[in-house]
C-alpha cells in the first residue's frame, strides 16, 4: 500500500509545521508550500492525493487557487480540495464549496478532526 502524499499550501510557517508532523506521524506523506505559486508549481509536479489550502496567502487568494485547480486538465483539476482558513463565516464555507473544494475546516481547528476529514 502506497504512503497518502498531501500538498499543505499555507503560509503560516509554524501551523505548517505542526499539521506537516502530526500528519506524518499518522502515516501520511505531506509536503509543504508557503505561497499560491509554489503550490500550484508542486501540483503540477507531482500529482498529490489531497490539496490542504489556506484561502488567505501573502500572493494568492485561496479561492482563485482552488478555482485555478478545477480548471487543470486531467487528474489535477479533480485532486480533492480541502479549504483550512482562518475564514470560518458559514458564507465563506459555502463559496468555498460552490468553487470547487471538497471540504471546508475554520481555524482554529482539532487536528484530530484534520485527519478524520
Amino acid at each position: 500500500m502506497t504512503t497518502p502524499q498531501l500538498l499543505m499550501i499555507e503560509d503560516d510557517q509554524r501551523l505548517a509545521q505542526m499539521v506537516v508532523e502530526y500528519l506524518a506521524q499518522s502515516g501520511f506523506a505531506v509536503s509543504h508550500a508557503g505561497d499560491g505559486a509554489r503550490g500550484m508549481a508542486a501540483l503540477e509536479q507531482q500529482l498529490p492525493d489531497l490539496v490542504i489550502l489556506d484561502l488567505m496567502l501573502p500572493d494568492a487568494d485561496g479561492l482563485e487557487l482552488c478555482r485555478r485547480i478545477r480548471a487543470l486538465p486531467g487528474a489535477a483539476g479533480k485532486v480533492p480540495v480541502l479549504m483550512l482558513t482562518a475564514k470560518g463565516d458559514p458564507m465563506d464555507r459555502i463559496i468555498g464549496l460552490e468553487l470547487g473544494a471538497d471540504d471546508y475546516l475554520p481555524k482554529p481547528f482539532e487536528p484530530r478532526e484534520l485527519l478524520a476529514r
